[in-house]
C-alpha cells in the first residue's frame, strides 16, 4: 500500500482513513514466501460492497487505486484470471481519522480537531 499511513507512535492504522486515495500493489509469492519477480498474470478484482470504497485499475497490471468514500468494512477479492487457484481476500475497514465528528457547523464556529495520522518522519502531514 502506498503511501504508508502511521499513527503518532509509529504504529499501523487499524482502518483506512475516510477520504484517502491509496495505491495497492499486488506481489506473487511462492510457498516459502519468496517473491516472483517475473510472472504472467491478468488480475481481476471484486468487492462485496460498492458504497465504502471506489476501486479501479492502476497504472500497471499489478496495481489498484482505492479511494475511501464511506465508513464501513469492504472485502476485496483479487485473483489471477488465468490461474484459478491464485486468489487473495483483503479486508478494507474505513473509519474517520479526524476527530471529533461535527455534524452541525456554522460560519464563525471555532473548530478544534485532532488526528493520530503522521508522516513516516513522525510529523503532522498537513
Amino acid at each position: 500500500m502506498s503511501p504508508i499511513l502511521l499513527t503518532q507512535n509509529k504504529e499501523a492504522l487499524l482502518a483506512l482513513p475516510l477520504g484517502v486515495t491509496l495505491t495497492f500493489t499486488v506481489h506473487f509469492h511462492d510457498n516459502s514466501g519468496d517473491t516472483f519477480h517475473s510472472h504472467n498474470s491478468v488480475l481481476s478484482l471484486a468487492t462485496n460492497r460498492d458504497d465504502f470504497v471506489q476501486i479501479g485499475k492502476g497504472a500497471t497490471n499489478n496495481t489498484f487505486v482505492v479511494r475511501t468514500v464511506n465508513v464501513g468494512l469492504t472485502l476485496l477479492r483479487v485473483w489471477d484470471a488465468e490461474h484459478s487457484g491464485i486468489a487473495d481476500y483483503v479486508p478494507l475497514p474505513v473509519q474517520h481519522a479526524i476527530f471529533p465528528e461535527l455534524p452541525d457547523v456554522v460560519l464563525g464556529d471555532v473548530l478544534c480537531l485532532s488526528s493520530s495520522l503522521t508522516t513516516q518522519e513522525g510529523e503532522w502531514p498537513w
